[in-house]
């Protein structure tokens, strides 16, 4: 048994805290759902813990709670964008921020959510804003989102900016779902080709030959070719094997270093097709994000700061590093980026256009849908060429075995037949 420190509020908002005894968090937890309560905190009592055991659960379920999630991990951003869309209805809708988020508290269901609730308004309730709130849960809320909370509390005018948040944060997930959704079906057929030929190589063409033996027949060159073929997969497959873990583990460990992986980075970008895809991802949240931040009010050294820290290829971060660089001694920004080639030049001709006319919010909104369209054709003619290359090579490679197979069963029944 352990002994449990506990903040909880009840249905009329009343603050309760006190000691609950239970053998894990989860049973106090019930026990406190059981008295109609809230809970806003739940700490072991580091001087009354009974037994090891007791101890141990205790303290895995706290790690549990408190490490739901990674920072920056997709699951987490998720369901901090869920909770975003929430707050968002109730504060538009012309609730307090603090009100809402002690409702949510309240009405939420989801364990996750209502971690998020409790957390915040915990904060809230002791005098934090919302944008420093939000920094205590890192799993949930990236750095660049509670900057621009900050911003939109400073103006007074958190409702629109919590609604260009939600708009980046979705068109962000909804890019990365259609990278990995044009992939997964292409994979999908390849596997499956790959499974069947296997199949008729390992299992079905032996069965034929040890008939065909049988008849005194034989199977043809083609089929006799793939047997070999397999047969050599069998003996040299282990070695082959080995050598390509040996090799990937080798290209992780230069990956991880700065001038394997900025090599790596860099020669990803001028593959066919995928360099492409990758680039225009990589520029279209980060424009995004900077004209979230634009219109948030935030300032352009704090906001490339902030979207450096977004791009993920060590290439471009570097080119991006440098441009900024520049900006900070008073270069434009176009004229930065102009510098190091990072954008192409009918988009780096809109930003110009928006620093100029004092319309840059516009420009990067501009920027962010030609990218956007962009990607999303290039995602598409991946999707075509890959799912039909994937395809073509399943059919061939079902085809030839199965030919093998009926032409040299064909070749015995005419042999018997004369």
């Amino acid at each position: 048994m352990a002994d449990f420190k506990y903040v909880a509020i009840d249905s009329k908002g009343k603050t309760h805290s006190g000691t609950i005894t239970g053998n894990s968090q989860k049973e106090a937890r019930k026990q406190l759902r059981e008295k109609k309560l809230t809970l806003l905190k739940l700490d072991v009592s580091s001087s009354k813990i009974s037994g090891k055991i007791s101890g141990k659960s205790a303290k895995s379920e706290e790690e549990k709670s408190r490490k739901s999630f990674s920072k920056g991990s997709s699951k987490g951003e998720k369901i901090g964008l869920e909770f975003l869309k929430r707050l968002h209805e109730l504060h538009g809708s012309g609730m307090p921020i603090a009100d809402s988020v002690k409702l949510l508290n309240l009405r939420l269901s989801d364990p996750y959510q209502k971690e998020i609730a409790g957390g915040l308004w915990r904060e809230l309730a002791e005098g934090r804003t919302l944008s420093r709130a939000m920094r205590l849960l890192p799993q949930y809320f990236s750095e660049s989102s509670t900057f621009v909370i900050e911003a939109g509390e400073a103006t007074g005018n958190l409702s629109p900016i919590l609604e260009k948040i939600i708009i980046h944060l979705e068109e962000k997930r909804a890019i990365r779902s259609k990278v990995l959704g044009s992939m997964s079906y292409p994979i999908f057929v390849g596997v499956v080709a790959i499974g069947v030929v296997l199949f008729f190589l390992f299992y079905l063409l032996p069965q034929i030959q040890e008939m065909l033996d049988s008849l005194g027949g034989e199977l043809n060159m083609m089929a006799k070719i793939l047997i070999n073929g397999s047969n050599l997969v069998l003996t040299i497959g282990p070695f082959v094997l080995i050598a390509l873990l040996v090799g990937f583990g080798s290209l992780i460990q230069f990956n991880k270093s700065d001038k394997g992986g900025m090599m790596i980075d860099r020669s990803l970008l001028q593959m066919p097709l995928v360099g492409q895809i990758l680039y225009l991802s990589e520029m279209f949240q980060l424009s995004s994000l900077l004209s979230t931040l634009i219109w948030s009010g935030i300032g352009l050294t704090e906001n490339l700061r902030l979207c450096e820290k977004t791009i993920k290829n060590r290439f471009l971060r570097s080119q991006f590093r440098m441009a900024r660089a520049l900006v900070n001694e008073g270069k434009s920004l176009h004229e930065a980026l102009r510098k190091f080639k990072f954008m192409p030049l009918m988009q780096l001709d809109v930003i110009e256009v928006g620093e100029k006319t004092g319309n840059l919010g516009n420009s990067m909104d501009d920027t962010s849908k030609s990218f956007r369209n962009q990607l999303t054709k290039k995602i598409k003619t991946m999707t075509t060429l890959v799912s039909g290359g994937a395809l073509g090579f399943a059919f061939s490679l079902v085809a030839l075995v199965a030919i093998s197979i009926v032409t040299s069963i064909f070749q015995v029944t005419k042999t018997i037949s004369y």
